[in-house]
């Protein structure tokens, strides 16, 4: 091959490199669509893991602890309110952050329990978890205990399982 030869090789070879080399940049750029969160929804991000934390924290069933979800929820009366739960949450989320904690229930109907009764922004994300207590572990006059025809004496049986779903409703103030 003459030298002229070998430079036309190499400069076709140049010139297909340059050319695949511009067709990967355009399907790279043509195929990735790079979606950056707006400042809501990182916040609305934030708050929802910040509630899903909490509920996470206070889901200890085997603690005899007064502010886990289970001791409070057992123990929760029209007289009985979980205090030591209010202040857990209050001092794990952030100063500006509000919240209204509510509890859903199947009974022939479903039912909603409110604990807290805030008035919320427009703007709120909710998280849930669910629990699942015996029958038998409610207060007399808890509002979650099933009474009724059924089971062992006329009654539900104290082990009859009930769950609980227990929603958070976080916002911004």
């Amino acid at each position: 091959m003459s030298a002229c030869g070998k430079g036309q090789a190499f400069t076709l070879e140049g010139v297909v490199a340059a050319i695949l080399m511009l067709m990967v940049a355009y399907f790279l750029f043509q195929s990735t669509l790079l979606i950056s969160p707006l400042a809501g929804e990182s916040v609305d991000a934030q708050m929802r893991q910040y509630g899903i934390d909490v509920l996470e924290v206070l889901k200890n069933p085997n603690s005899p602890a007064g502010d886990t979800l289970e001791n409070a929820l057992k123990n929760l009366n029209s007289t009985n309110r979980p205090a030591e739960l209010f202040n857990s949450i209050d001092s794990a989320l952030p100063d500006n952050i509000q919240y209204n904690l509510e509890v859903w229930w199947y009974n022939s109907t479903l039912h909603v329990y409110r604990l807290t009764n805030r008035t919320p922004t427009s703007d709120t994300v909710s998280v849930s978890t669910y629990i699942m207590i015996k029958n038998g572990e409610f207060v007399s006059d808890s509002p979650f205990r099933i009474n009724g025809t059924g089971g062992v004496e006329g009654s539900f049986d104290s082990d009859y399982p009930v769950i609980l779903e227990v929603r958070m409703v976080l916002w911004r103030v």
